[in-house]
């Protein structure tokens, strides 16, 4: 039963910290690919601002990956609490082995937070400043602050990403050493 739970562990942990690293190291090589070649959205905005249109573009590539990527992230941090509980429950931690379970714990609940806040708050809002911008391209009264705001959270959610590597990076260091304790009988 124990190798099923590191199995589960372990992939879930892997795929989490993959998906999540993917999308923290491409996004930049995106908009700079993007931002170089300087496209022209005329089905996105009427009028040609510099730059704008890739930045828009940018924001849309990411955020499909996002769409694909999210729910992966939400799957992976589920199959890792179960996991871990049946770790607790199997392993019966205590003494430097309870800090090492807790400090595993806390790095979770940290990921699993900055899972939540960039998926529930963070790219609702990026997309709705994006739709601002976009439908008021033409009033730079509106359109400005809206774009800036997008701006703002597209770092802001790089930012998360590299959070939430660094946590889930966190838990690879302090899984490495996950194993049943071994009953010695004194026959």
């Amino acid at each position: 039963m124990f190798d099923l739970v590191q199995i589960i562990y372990w992939l879930s942990l892997s795929t989490w910290f993959g998906a999540v690293l993917f999308i923290a190291v491409a996004a930049p090589v995106i908009a700079r690919a993007v931002r170089e070649n300087n496209p022209v959205l005329t089905n996105v905005l009427s009028v040609n601002l510099e730059g704008q249109h890739a930045s828009l573009l940018v924001g849309s590539i990411i955020g499909r990956i996002m769409n694909v990527v999210i729910p992966l992230e939400l799957a992976c941090a589920g199959a890792m609490l179960v996991a871990m509980v049946g770790q607790w429950i199997l392993l019966h931690p205590v003494g430097p082995v309870l800090v090492q379970v807790l400090v595993r714990a806390a790095l979770y609940l940290g990921a699993v937070g900055l899972l939540i806040y960039h998926w529930r708050v963070v790219w609702p809002k990026v997309w709705r400043y994006r739709q601002e911008y976009i439908d008021h391209a033409d009033e730079p009264d509106v359109a400005n602050p809206a774009l800036d705001e997008f701006d703002r959270l597209q770092a802001e959610s790089t930012y998360i990403l590299f959070f939430i590597v660094s946590l889930l990076l966190g838990m690879i260091l302090f899984s490495a050493n996950i194993r049943p304790v071994l009953v010695v009988s004194a026959s």
